[in-house]
């Protein structure tokens, strides 16, 4: 009977098997029609009328590959039901942790890793491949905290601290990841905690990648090895590259790093052994704010060093709350000079004050005080000390200072100062919300004509919840218009947010979500592709 259930040995597979062959032979000529087309070989009606057939041919040959496939599990004694229960645990299965969306979900994430242990073994592995002498040489640049972080204010936007890097010019951004990584391990006092809370992951991850690197062909080798030569920018992005194309190996994937080609667009990646696919993976990642926001912080530093004098002769100890309802570069800095001045005082708080550029609070914070020791500014101190709670707060940003202590290391503190402050306008919130839509349309200019084009793309994230959520919905809003263009397919995109942040006295830690999107059926690419990438837990999930 022809729906008896046998057993598996019994089935012949070869029609199947002809059916995937004819449909990838349709596939690889839509590919080369499309890349004719797009190298002007071929004129436009011949391509449309060519192009028709072949989709007709291509819906024909999936339909009768899926009626085939359906009559051998019918054969075999499995459901339509039953396909669709294994299919929605192996989506449970496979699914990674670090997928929470909105911000007070992603705080609420533990550390998986113990990143000490990484850290260790990330710099064994990548000891050996750097010239010492440049290290050594790289080491005599300022790195560490020092004078200039104790005796001036120090400026941390939306997780991100501006306007106090180390004097001069710093070590190389690779140099700086293998410092900062021993810096880390040593407890060293001096250690930069906002600059390595990136830094130490990032080194802990691709230390812990090198066998996965080494399988991403010449150019995945050749690229770790110039890490030591490139600029900052490009040493963050060839990071990302790296880290992306060593999960992909974790997760079984065959790729290979594609050669840079500056006269024509090539991809990071291309992936082999997808029936005939013709499939690439391109990456990119943003560092640091945006250059709006750069400009925001600029502005509050300079309406910052108007009052400041001021507050110090009066011998002021406050928090002052502000919120900006103009966008900043309408802030007359004298009319927020007069307000602010005319209403602080060293005897009482100031409840919220309207102002022509938006409104303020003040209040008094103890002159004095003692604290367990832990490290000036560090996430203990500024919660302690100022009542700052990174990323979880009402505010953008905290300009903060203290009477400049002799060490970097204090149990002790006096006369704080600190101007805690969000950007309210319109302006300000639609532009901070936003910012990632012009990465995705660099990365898809990168993918060929023809092709499947999977994207990665990495940013920062610290911004306060109404501002991180917003751009998590324009986000998700964006995958659900279905960004391509005609020639290339971009069935997955993953974001990946990273929230880089020191904990305690300092400690390194990141929390990586990453946002899927996936087009209408092709839903099952996200079964196959790695979701994290700079975090540890995705090399502990199965395969598929």
């Amino acid at each position: 009977m022809e729906d008896e259930e046998r057993d598996f040995d019994d089935i012949n597979l070869n029609p199947l098997i002809e059916l995937d062959k004819a449909t990838e032979v349709i596939v690889q000529k839509i590919s080369a029609l499309i890349k004719s087309h797009a190298a002007g070989q071929i004129d436009e009606s011949n391509f449309h009328s060519s192009h028709t057939a072949l989709v007709k041919e291509y819906r024909s040959a999936s339909a009768r590959t899926l009626c085939e496939t359906r009559r051998l599990l019918r054969r075999v004694g499995i459901s339509e039901r039953q396909l669709r229960e294994i299919e929605r645990l192996q989506d449970e299965k496979h699914k990674p942790t670090g997928s929470a969306w909105w911000v007070e979900q992603v705080y609420e994430s533990r550390a998986t890793e113990n990143l000490d242990e990484m850290t260790a073994a990330a710099l064994d592995s990548v000891l050996p491949h750097v010239d010492q002498d440049w290290l050594a040489s790289e080491a005599k640049k300022p790195y560490r905290l020092d004078e200039a972080f104790r005796t001036m204010p120090i400026h941390v936007v939306s997780g991100i601290r501006v306007g106090t890097s180390p004097a001069g010019g710093g070590p190389q951004r690779f140099a700086r990841m293998i410092l900062s990584g021993i810096d880390h391990l040593n407890k060293h006092p001096d250690f930069d905690f906002h600059a390595g809370a990136m830094l130490v992951p990032e080194l802990a991850m691709l230390g812990n990648s090198l066998d996965e690197v080494h399988r991403l062909g010449p150019e995945g080798r050749r690229k770790f090895k110039t890490l030591p030569s490139l600029p900052d920018d490009i040493v963050s992005s060839t990071n990302f590259e790296l880290l992306v194309g060593a999960a992909c190996c974790r997760r079984n994937l065959d790729v290979e790093m594609v050669p840079e080609n500056r006269s024509s667009k090539v991809p990071d990646f291309r992936i082999s052994g997808l029936g005939g696919i013709p499939a690439a993976i391109e990456c990119k990642r943003r560092l640091g704010l945006m250059s709006y926001e750069l400009t925001e912080a600029r502005q509050v530093e300079a309406l910052y060093a108007a009052i400041r004098p001021t507050l110090r002769d009066r011998g002021l100890h406050c928090s002052i709350e502000v919120t900006f309802k103009l966008p900043l570069n309408q802030v007359s800095a004298e009319d927020f000079y007069n307000d602010i001045t005319s209403a602080a005082s060293l005897y009482s708080d100031t409840k919220e004050t309207v102002t022509s550029w938006g409104a303020f609070e003040i209040r008094r914070l103890p002159y004095c005080g003692s604290i367990p020791r832990t490290r000036l500014y560090s996430p203990d101190f500024l919660r302690t000390v100022f009542g700052w709670n990174q990323g979880l707060g009402p505010w953008d940003g905290i300009l903060a200072e203290v009477e400049p202590p002799a060490r970097t290391l204090v149990e002790k503190y006096r006369s704080p100062i600190c101007l805690m402050w969000r950007s309210d306008s319109e302006v300000a919130v639609l532009k901070r919300s936003r910012g990632i839509v012009s990465l995705w349309g660099d990365a898809a200019q990168q993918i060929p004509d023809g092709e499947y084009g999977l994207i990665y793309i990495a940013y920062p994230e610290g911004s306060r919840p109404s501002i991180a959520d917003g751009r998590t919905r324009h986000i998700l809003q964006s995958m659900d218009e279905r960004w391509h263009r005609w020639s290339v397919r971009i069935p997955i995109t993953i974001i990946n947010r990273l929230y880089p942040r020191a904990v305690f006295e300092g400690r390194p830690d990141l929390i990586e979500s990453a946002i899927p999107g996936a087009g209408e059926g092709h839903e099952i690419w996200l079964r196959m592709l790695p979701w994290l990438v700079f975090t540890k837990q995705f090399q502990e999930l199965p395969g598929i």
